[in-house]
């Protein structure tokens, strides 16, 4: 798949820079504008331009999960159309989150504009986001649900706009259904906004270069990306890799861990994830949409791990191309490829351990690539009210996990890892709009994986409650069956947890997952995040690097002896002592 000599490389590149930038506009204009804390301050959402076949020609670079789910949702979409009859117009605007036609998950609603140019349909510029409430069996998210229908309102290439007018009755009805009207209004009327703002700034783009040219340079984009990302696969040995894992429970029997097995084929430019030891569908909400979330959980695997932009000066743009190599089996009836119409609500954490796993299972033949094991999981929070007055307050916090050790560097501490990208809620953003106290928002210390390179560290976050609330979580990793794992001679993180403290300052610990546990007023919530495994041998770290973390108060002195070798006394290094301990040479620049 060359490159059309007839094509200009250097137009090629403005053209996708163009491109970039406009879907990246459509996301500052989203964020810029929401009412809800999870668009706002997490960026729960993402934006894209596609073509008429639904590939996208550009995205944000917002989460994975928005911005790769996009086709889907676009393909779904259209699909209703055709089997209804029903033609698109200009100034037309849908709204669509059916987890069985291309969705994420129910909870992300996706809004999908055409782009007419002359009359002539184009292609779609489209964004989803997280909303806060859809009026399901509990408010934000449920994890006892039981089918699809139990999850709230489902949109099925609905019309917002018809021809540019404003189709009141439908905006009505979702008013009508949702705990968190100002909100999710709020946030659907910037959705569109920026997704009318997309078919603006692409007939620009048009207008400057002519349409005969942006269709052709815009396919080729899509094929040059993919002819990136079949040069890199190219560079693994071919061959069958394998690693399993296990999620802590499904959710309704307890303290029975649920096996994973990941295997990666590499054939040639080719791969195939089969995820056929996968555990059966659950009669509840953890369970995956197979297009818009386990597909695109491994897409932008492949896409982080072999098109690193930090590790070229090459232009990489974000498209479809970087979809077309890459194959997924997922027996039907799994939980990554349920039956309709099983919920689908609670779906993220099991997506992001098949990428964790894949990385497991190409550690042994990239090292210079792969990380140690990561958290691998979120703490979704779905956070519920009422104020005296009756009116409900609902948020959705995603709290942090970790990075693994990597080849050349620790691993990040307190961020969203693999597939999520998403920010963290500033404490002070919360407490200022929601009836919180924070008691805790703090580094974990002594926990992480050891390594040459350590692993990342999570943090630790406790709430009070100022109101009676119900919570729900989605959670993983916080079994001791299965820490993220070291690499090379590296040790394992360690697990996360919840606890709830009750009035009397009584600690009990939670699963990591709940459905509409109740707080009372005044009670609070523990969140412990997931650490991360170390890579290489610890004895091989810098002991600059170590006496750096027990000055940070990240490690003891114990650690520092026992996983590293290295002595310190007061605030200096013992040399004398380290080189006993240590097998191998030890660096005399002692930092002062």
């Amino acid at each position: 798949m060359r490159m059309n000599k007839t094509l200009d490389p250097v137009l090629l590149q403005i053209i996708g820079g163009e491109l970039d930038s406009i879907a990246k506009e459509m996301a500052y204009k989203l964020v810029r504008s929401s009412y809800s804390v999870i668009i706002r301050e997490s960026e729960d959402m993402g934006c894209a331009i596609l073509n008429l076949d639904g590939e996208e020609i550009a995205e944000s670079d917002n989460t994975p999960f928005h911005v790769g789910s996009l086709v889907a949702y676009t393909r779904g979409a259209l699909k209703t159309l055709k089997e209804r009859r029903v033609q698109l117009q200009p100034g037309d605007v849908l709204i669509h989150n059916h987890p069985y036609l291309g969705a994420s998950h129910s909870l992300d609603l996706g809004v999908i504009a055409p782009i007419f140019y002359q009359d002539e349909l184009v292609g779609f510029a489209g964004n989803t986001a997280h909303a806060l409430d859809i009026g399901g069996a509990q408010p934000g998210g449920s994890m006892d649900l039981f089918d699809m229908f139990s999850e709230g309102r489902i949109f099925n290439a609905n019309f917002l706009y018809k021809a540019g007018v404003k189709c009141e009755d439908l905006w009505h009805f979702i008013e009508g259904n949702t705990r968190a009207p100002r909100e999710v209004i709020g946030d659907l009327k910037c959705q569109v906004a920026s997704a009318q703002y997309g078919v603006k700034r692409y007939t620009q783009l048009i207008d400057k270069y002519g349409l005969d040219t942006v269709k052709l340079y815009s396919e080729e984009l899509i094929n040059y990306s993919e002819r990136m990302l079949r040069a890199e696969i190219e560079k693994i040995p071919d061959g069958e890799y394998y690693a399993a894992g296990y999620l802590d429970d499904d959710g309704i029997h307890r303290d029975q861990p649920e096996k994973i097995g990941v295997k990666v084929i590499v054939e040639g430019s080719n791969i195939t994830v089969d995820l056929s030891e996968a555990p059966p569908q659950r009669p509840n909400a953890l369970n995956t949409p197979f297009e818009g979330s386990t597909c695109v959980a491994v897409y932008s695997l492949f896409r982080s791990l072999l098109l690193d932009t930090y590790l070229t000066d090459k232009y990489i743009p974000a498209n479809s191309g970087g979809f077309r190599p890459i194959n997924i089996v997922a027996p039907e009836g799994t939980i990554f490829n349920p039956k309709f119409p099983v919920a689908t609500q609670i779906r993220f954490c099991p997506a992001n351990r098949v990428a964790d796993l894949i990385l497991q299972a190409l550690a042994p033949v990239m090292p210079d690539r792969a990380t140690a094991g990561n958290s691998a999981q979120l703490n979704g929070m779905y956070m519920s009210g009422t104020y005296e007055n009756g009116d409900y307050w609902i948020t959705i916090e995603v709290d942090e996990g970790s990075y693994g050790g990597r080849p050349g560097k620790d691993g990040m501490d307190a961020v969203d890892c693999l597939s999520a990208n998403i920010k963290n809620q500033p404490i002070e953003e919360l407490e200022l709009h929601l009836p919180f106290r924070f008691y805790r928002y703090e580094l974990i210390e002594e926990k992480f994986g050891a390594g040459k390179y350590r692993g990342g560290t999570s943090a630790v976050r406790e709430y009070e409650f100022l109101t009676p609330s119900v919570i729900t979580t989605e959670s993983e990793r916080h079994s001791e069956i299965d820490p993220p794992p070291g690499v090379h001679g590296g040790k394992p993180g360690t697990p996360g947890a919840f606890y709830k403290v009750n009035l009397n300052g009584e600690q009990e610990k939670l699963y990591s997952k709940n459905n509409a546990a109740t707080f009372e007023k005044g009670e609070r919530l523990v969140i412990y995040g997931v650490t991360s495994g170390g890579y290489g041998d610890p004895m091989e770290r810098d002991i600059n690097k170590v006496l750096n973390d027990y000055l940070d108060g990240l490690i003891s002195l114990k650690q520092a002896r026992e996983d590293y070798g290295v002595v310190i006394k007061g605030k200096q290094i013992d040399l004398e002592e380290t080189k006993k301990i240590r097998s191998v040479s030890v660096d005399v620049e002692i930092l002062k």
